[in-house]
Protein backbone atom coordinates (compact mmCIF):
# COMPACT_ATOMS: atom_id res chain seq x y z
CA UNK A 1 0.00 0.00 0.00
CA UNK A 2 1.37 3.81 -0.95
CA UNK A 3 0.74 5.46 2.50
CA UNK A 4 2.16 8.53 1.02
CA UNK A 5 -0.79 8.50 -1.15
CA UNK A 6 -3.22 7.86 0.99
CA UNK A 7 -1.94 10.32 3.66
CA UNK A 8 -2.23 12.96 1.28
CA UNK A 9 -5.31 11.93 -0.27
CA UNK A 10 -7.11 11.62 3.03
CA UNK A 11 -5.45 14.71 4.12
CA UNK A 12 -7.18 16.46 1.09
CA UNK A 13 -10.42 15.13 1.39
CA UNK A 14 -10.54 16.58 5.25
CA UNK A 15 -9.65 19.74 4.20
CA UNK A 16 -11.97 19.73 1.39
CA UNK A 17 -14.77 18.50 3.79
CA UNK A 18 -13.95 21.09 6.68
CA UNK A 19 -13.94 23.70 4.09
CA UNK A 20 -17.68 22.94 2.61
CA UNK A 21 -18.08 22.90 6.61
CA UNK A 22 -16.44 26.52 7.01
CA UNK A 23 -14.43 25.17 9.21
CA UNK A 24 -11.16 25.61 7.27
CA UNK A 25 -11.72 29.03 6.53
CA UNK A 26 -11.66 30.20 9.67
CA UNK A 27 -8.59 28.44 10.82
CA UNK A 28 -4.84 28.90 9.74
CA UNK A 29 -3.42 26.03 8.25
CA UNK A 30 0.43 25.51 9.43
CA UNK A 31 2.95 23.38 8.53
CA UNK A 32 4.19 21.39 11.74
CA UNK A 33 7.51 24.14 11.92
CA UNK A 34 6.65 27.25 11.68
CA UNK A 35 8.54 30.30 13.28
CA UNK A 36 6.99 31.90 16.47
CA UNK A 37 7.31 35.11 17.89
CA UNK A 38 7.81 36.01 21.51
CA UNK A 39 6.26 39.06 22.60
CA UNK A 40 7.15 41.76 23.94
CA UNK A 41 10.71 41.03 23.12
CA UNK A 42 9.96 40.14 19.46
CA UNK A 43 12.36 37.41 19.24
CA UNK A 44 12.03 34.55 16.80
CA UNK A 45 12.28 31.14 17.27
CA UNK A 46 11.71 28.01 15.39
CA UNK A 47 8.98 26.16 16.56
CA UNK A 48 7.45 22.52 16.40
CA UNK A 49 3.65 22.03 16.71
CA UNK A 50 3.11 19.38 18.32
CA UNK A 51 -1.08 18.16 18.33
CA UNK A 52 0.52 14.80 20.76
CA UNK A 53 1.07 17.43 23.49
CA UNK A 54 -1.18 19.00 25.26
CA UNK A 55 1.09 22.05 26.50
CA UNK A 56 3.28 24.04 25.26
CA UNK A 57 6.87 23.82 26.08
CA UNK A 58 9.85 26.34 25.88
CA UNK A 59 13.71 25.83 26.22
CA UNK A 60 14.63 26.60 29.70
CA UNK A 61 18.09 25.87 30.34
CA UNK A 62 18.69 26.46 34.07
CA UNK A 63 16.17 29.04 35.26
CA UNK A 64 16.63 30.81 38.44
CA UNK A 65 13.45 30.84 41.15
CA UNK A 66 13.21 33.69 42.77
CA UNK A 67 10.69 35.40 45.14
CA UNK A 68 8.96 39.04 44.09
CA UNK A 69 5.51 40.30 45.59
CA UNK A 70 5.24 37.23 47.85
CA UNK A 71 5.00 34.79 44.57
CA UNK A 72 7.56 32.86 42.60
CA UNK A 73 9.18 33.65 39.80
CA UNK A 74 11.22 32.07 37.02
CA UNK A 75 14.06 34.32 34.85
CA UNK A 76 15.94 32.57 31.62
CA UNK A 77 17.69 33.18 28.75
CA UNK A 78 16.77 31.68 25.48
CA UNK A 79 18.94 32.50 22.12
CA UNK A 80 17.48 31.91 18.88
CA UNK A 81 19.09 30.47 15.25
CA UNK A 82 20.33 33.94 14.53
CA UNK A 83 22.19 34.39 17.72
CA UNK A 84 19.89 36.97 19.41
CA UNK A 85 19.29 36.12 23.10
CA UNK A 86 16.46 37.64 25.90
CA UNK A 87 16.16 36.86 29.24
CA UNK A 88 12.59 36.50 30.08
CA UNK A 89 10.87 36.99 33.72
CA UNK A 90 7.58 35.45 34.21
CA UNK A 91 5.40 34.36 37.53
CA UNK A 92 5.02 30.57 37.60
CA UNK A 93 1.41 30.28 37.94
CA UNK A 94 1.16 26.62 38.34
CA UNK A 95 3.18 23.45 38.27
CA UNK A 96 1.95 21.06 35.40
CA UNK A 97 2.67 17.12 35.67
CA UNK A 98 3.76 15.95 31.97
CA UNK A 99 3.84 12.27 31.50
CA UNK A 100 6.80 11.22 29.29
CA UNK A 101 7.00 8.72 26.57
CA UNK A 102 9.13 6.15 28.32
CA UNK A 103 6.40 6.53 31.47
CA UNK A 104 8.32 8.61 33.71
CA UNK A 105 6.56 12.13 34.39
CA UNK A 106 7.96 15.28 35.51
CA UNK A 107 6.70 18.54 37.65
CA UNK A 108 7.59 21.53 35.51
CA UNK A 109 6.69 25.07 36.43
CA UNK A 110 4.38 27.23 34.17
CA UNK A 111 4.51 30.68 33.32
CA UNK A 112 2.31 32.40 30.54
CA UNK A 113 3.63 33.41 27.36
CA UNK A 114 2.94 35.82 24.57
CA UNK A 115 3.12 33.97 20.99
CA UNK A 116 2.85 34.56 17.70
CA UNK A 117 2.13 32.30 15.18
CA UNK A 118 1.15 33.45 11.67
CA UNK A 119 -1.30 35.82 12.76
CA UNK A 120 -2.68 34.25 15.57
CA UNK A 121 -1.58 35.96 18.79
CA UNK A 122 -1.91 34.29 22.11
CA UNK A 123 -1.03 34.37 25.87
CA UNK A 124 -0.65 30.67 26.87
CA UNK A 125 0.75 28.74 29.06
CA UNK A 126 4.18 27.59 28.68
CA UNK A 127 6.07 24.86 30.76
CA UNK A 128 9.56 24.87 31.20
CA UNK A 129 11.82 22.20 30.79
CA UNK A 130 15.57 21.40 29.20
CA UNK A 131 15.27 21.01 25.49
CA UNK A 132 18.57 22.38 24.88
CA UNK A 133 19.29 18.27 23.28
CA UNK A 134 16.02 18.32 20.78
CA UNK A 135 15.76 20.47 17.33
CA UNK A 136 13.62 22.93 18.48
CA UNK A 137 13.54 25.08 21.37
CA UNK A 138 9.57 25.59 21.22
CA UNK A 139 7.41 23.26 21.32
CA UNK A 140 3.40 23.99 20.47
CA UNK A 141 0.47 22.40 22.45
CA UNK A 142 -2.92 21.75 21.64
CA UNK A 143 -3.32 25.02 24.28
CA UNK A 144 -1.92 27.15 21.53
CA UNK A 145 -3.41 25.15 18.42
CA UNK A 146 -7.01 24.64 19.63
CA UNK A 147 -9.93 26.86 17.61
CA UNK A 148 -7.30 28.49 15.74
CA UNK A 149 -4.77 26.72 13.99
CA UNK A 150 -4.77 23.34 11.78
CA UNK A 151 -1.58 21.38 11.13
CA UNK A 152 -0.86 20.01 7.51
CA UNK A 153 2.05 17.54 8.18
CA UNK A 154 3.37 16.71 5.08
CA UNK A 155 4.92 20.76 5.25
CA UNK A 156 7.00 23.36 6.86
CA UNK A 157 7.23 27.17 7.21
CA UNK A 158 3.64 28.12 5.23
CA UNK A 159 3.19 31.13 7.55
CA UNK A 160 5.06 33.89 8.36
CA UNK A 161 4.44 35.58 11.65
CA UNK A 162 2.06 39.05 11.22
CA UNK A 163 1.23 39.58 14.72
CA UNK A 164 0.94 43.54 15.75
CA UNK A 165 3.32 44.73 18.24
Amino acid sequence: MNYKYYFHTSLFVSLLFMHAQGFASEHATAGWIEKAVLYPDGIVLHAKLDTGAETTSINAVNPEFFERDNRRWARFSITNRDNESVTIEAKIIREATIKRHFGKEQIRPVIMLDICIGDVRKKEQVNLVDRSNLKYQLLIGRNFLNGDILIDSASTYILSPDCPD
